[in-house]
This record gives structure tokens, sequence and C-alpha cells, in this order.
């Protein structure tokens, strides 16, 4: 049977199929060789670690009191990954696995999504872009629920988007919006209500601006935001029953204290710029590519109006319009972060891929793929030549055994790229780009980052506190954690609110209370000039 681009359902299989391969060798093998240095990654690890350990799977505790910041469905798969696989251990590898498979599947949908709209190599080429935006890619190899929670959004928006295209299949139409229910039900259990409300409106404002009723469109994106909160509603009342106004407190601030600028404390508190430039650094190497291409006004001969909207391709108008909504959201709050973001960024880089489809042969692509092209040759062969003559600097680990091997391998990519690249410069760049971030996450990402983690502490910690019983560590600031420090010694941390009347030792977050614990009575000594959770010295009084 033909599609609709000429293609055979076989040949959508193949396409489909090649992405995914890609994919899981692009991101899978090397999870696990960067250990947790800094807080997010450990704090996220930690509630899996505590879900397997009491066995509560809905409010699980941790640091000896902590309840989770956020709703459960991270953990639970991380929990559920490490029941299956490891015997019920929690490691970097099985953390971080939540995130890649959410980035794998999300760029195969993407593939379906954009092959059916505009060709199998453009649906191709759109995955592998989507995969290789710096944002992307660092979200989709992290022990983070932003990657889940976004492959959740999107994943649900490309599905309310088929229900409309398939408005004459009425079959076709309720099992896509069966989908979206279940995949924005998830996004809420993941981080609260906004991953339900966000898709709805951002397509329902697509869907208004493709000359649908406003009424009827009103009451199926409500309708089906509400639906997706019904489930999630069976999490938040049993952690109510077990968390009390403590989590009702906890769940308020985070999900309308955060939007509003009314939380207690300031989290990530930016000025509006902030966003602009964090997408730009977010889609690196192609924004370099795109100001190129705007630079030669792609857009001539369309104008901007309501008209123009609704005359682009319904899939083209279906990203600018998700882009634009979820940028124009997340501007709102006070409180902004470069992963919150994620959401849009497969929207733009559908208009990315266009960009590069339509200049594949042209000058720009060709500069593209010869810069890319020797970048994956220079810092592969950089490392290796700094290895060969003992230039490694000493806060750096020794590369890998396999280092030599992926740089080589780069290197070949970007020699063969450069050559080849007429025609096919487009698809030279992108695989120069997964080439580099390839040897990145291999080789000089644990090289580089391994030292800095906190588990380098473990053993001097345990020569203070002994092998068992509690760590109590003290730090006045809002949620001063040691987590990195927590997960490495199985989540033996406790805080303390002060320091009058403690006996024993006490690891200090911050150099000032030294003070308070030598009047104390107490003798301070240095634990690490820098501990990689608040890139501070870390103390220990006792």
């Amino acid at each position: 049977m033909e599609g609709r681009r000429g293609y055979t359902a076989d040949e959508a299989r193949r396409a489909r199929l090649a992405v995914l391969v890609l994919l899981c060798l692009f991101l899978l093998p090397w999870l696990g060789l960067t250990l947790y240095n800094s807080k997010g990654e450990p704090r996220e690890a930690i509630v899996a670690v505590s879900i397997l350990e009491s066995g509560d799977w809905i409010l699980p505790m941790n640091y000896g009191g902590d309840i989770p910041y956020k709703p459960p469905m991270m953990a639970w798969l991380i929990a559920v990954l490490a029941k299956v696989l490891n015997g019920g251990v929690v490691n970097e590898y099985l953390s971080r696995l939540p995130s890649a498979l959410a980035s794998i599947c999300m760029g195969v949908a993407g593939c379906a999504w954009a092959g059916r709209a505009r060709g199998l190599r453009f649906g191709v080429m759109y995955a592998l872009v989507g995969a290789t935006c710096f944002e992307v890619f660092r979200a989709s190899t992290a022990c983070r629920l932003d990657m889940l929670l976004t492959a959740f959004m999107v994943g649900a928006m490309y599905m309310m988007f088929g229900a409309r295209e398939a408005a004459g299949d009425r079959r076709r139409r309720a099992w896509m919006y069966a989908g979206a229910w279940v995949l924005l039900s998830c996004a809420t259990l993941t981080k609260g209500p906004v991953g339900a409300l966000l898709p709805c409106a951002a397509t329902g404002a697509w869907r208004l601006l493709r000359g649908d009723r406003f009424f009827p469109t009103l009451l199926k994106m409500l309708g089906l935001s509400v639906a997706a909160l019904a489930l999630p509603a069976l999490w938040y009342a049993g952690a109510y029953e077990r968390g009390g106004e403590r989590f009702l407190q906890l769940a308020y601030e985070e999900n309308i204290g955060r939007l509003t600028g009314t939380m207690s404390y300031d989290s990530h508190v930016k000025p509006l710029w902030y966003n602009f430039v964090t997408l730009a650094a977010g889609l690196l190497p192609w924004t370099l590519v795109a100001a190129g291409a705007l630079a030669m006004r792609p857009w001539r001969g369309w104008r901007p109006s309501l008209r123009g909207l609704r005359e682009m391709s319904a899939a083209g108008g279906f990203a600018l319009v998700g882009a634009t909504v979820i940028f124009v959201f997340y501007c709102v709050p006070e409180s902004k972060r470069s992963v919150y973001l994620l959401p849009m960024y497969p929207f733009v880089c559908y208009g990315l891929t266009l960009m590069m489809e339509r200049y594949r042969a042209s000058r720009l692509m060709r500069v593209a793929v010869w810069a890319l092209g020797s970048l994956a040759v220079i810092v592969p062969a950089g490392f290796l030549i700094a290895g060969a003559v003992g230039a490694v600097p000493a806060e750096l680990d020794r590369m890998p055994a396999w280092g030599p091997v992926i740089a080589l391998g780069a290197a070949a990519t970007g020699v063969a790229a450069i050559r080849r690249r007429g025609k096919h410069a487009a698809a030279g760049s992108v695989v120069c780009a997964m080439a580099l971030y390839t040897f990145y996450a291999s080789t000089a990402m644990p090289m580089v980052l391994n030292p800095r983690s906190d588990a380098r502490l473990v053993g001097r910690v345990e020569e203070i506190f002994g092998h068992e019983g509690p760590i109590y560590s003290y730090g006045k600031g809002e949620g001063e954690r040691l987590y990195t420090l927590n997960f490495y010694t199985g989540d033996r941390l406790r805080a303390l609110e002060g320091l009058d009347g403690t006996r024993g030792p006490v690891l200090l977050l911050n150099a000032a209370d030294t003070t308070a614990a030598r009047a104390a009575g107490m003798r301070t000594e240095l634990v690490a000039e820098r501990s990689c959770d608040h890139r501070r010295a870390l103390w220990a009084a006792r």
C-alpha cells in the first residue's frame, strides 16, 4: 500500500527501525560511565532507592525525612528497571535509562509523524536533528525527569494532531485520543498538571488557527486535559494521606507558586532574555545553521497573517504554533531553566530540518559539514595526542581503554563527511554531530566529570562516621542537602536543624558554620575543597 508521499508501509517501517537502531547505539552504551557530579541526578535516583528499600511506592522518604519534590513516575520507572534488571540495586546506568528510552521513543514517533507529512528522508533527518541538539542530548543522558516529561507531552501532541487529521476515521480517531489521554496522564504523574494542560492548550490553539470552531475545540481540549488528571488524582490523594499539610504545601509551591512567583524561596529566578539565550545555546550546533539559513530570508513571499498560518501545511503550522505557545508559557514564571523549554525543541527542529533540507546542497551546508567534520577530527585527536605525550591535566581521569577506538572512529567520520560534502552535506553534518556527541559521552565526559564527583569522598566520610548508622549534615540554606554523597553512602545522611546539643561528627555545608561548631566546643576539619552538589568546601565537626 502506497503512502501519501509515495512510499510503501514496509519502507516506512524500515525507516523507523533504522532510526530506532541509530538512536539506541547513539545513547544507550554510555549511560553508566559518568558518576553523579551534581545534585539533580542523585536527588531523583535516591527516591527510587527509598522506594525499593521501604516498599512505599506512594510517598517514600529519603535523607531521613525528605519527601519527593515531584510526582513519582520517574522514580517508579527506575525502581522497576532496577528490580527487573539488577536485583533491586539502583545504579547510574539504570537511573538514566528512562530518559534515554523516552528520547528514543520520541525520536521514532517524530520520524513517523514528520515522515507522513513530508516523506521518509525528512522524517529520518527530523528525528536525528532533534536528537543531536545539545539540550536534548544532555537531557537524554541524565537522570532527570525533563526528557521523560517531554516525551510524554510531545507524544500526546502527535496523537492529538493525528486525531484531528483522522476526522473521517472514527476508530482511528478514538485510538488517537485514548493514546493522548494515557500519555497526558503519564506526563501529569511526571511533573504535575502542566504536563496535561500545556499540550492541550498548544494543540487547541493550532486547531483554532486551522479554522475549527471555538467552543467544540475548547470542550475537547479542556475535557481531555481534565480527564488526564483523573489517574494522577489517585496518587495525589494517597500522597496527601501520607504527607498531610506538608505534602500539600510542597505540591502547591511546585505547581502554583512556581508559576505565579509566590514560592517561599527563590528558585532559578531569571530575566526574560534568559529563555532566548538558553534556547539558542540548547539548539547547538544547529543554531549556527539556522542563523545562516535565516540570513537567506527563506520566508520571502509569505506574509505573517492568520490567513498565511492557515495556508501552511498542517504539520508546519502545528510545529510553529506548538513551539510558540510553549515558549510564551515558560516566559511567564520568574523561575526559568533551560530544560523547561525541552517540549518545544522537536517543533523547532521541524523548522531546522526544513532549512537543512532546502539548502542541503548549498554553500551553507557545505560550510556546516566542513566545520563539524573538522571538529570531529580535531577534538578527539587533541585528547589522543595529550594522552600520548602525558599532557593530560592531573585533575582529569585517564582515557578509558575504548577511548582511542572511539576517537579514531569520530575522526574517520569527519574526514569521510568532508570528502562527500556535496549533495550529502546535510546528512554528513548530522553524522558528524553524532560522532562528536558519542566521543563526548563515552570518553571526554567521564574523564572530565568523574573526578569532580562526591563519590570520591565516601571513603573519607566513612573514616569519620564509620560504615554503619546515620551520617549527619547541617546547612542553613533552604534545601541544602548532600544528595550525591547520600546516594553513594546508601541514603545514610540525615539533616540537622541546628548544632546545639549535637554530639558526634557532623558534615558542614557552609564554611561560616565552622565558627558556630567551634563555639559549641567541636573540632573542625576539611573534608573536601569542593563538594560537587554545592561547589563549596565541605567540613566535618566533631
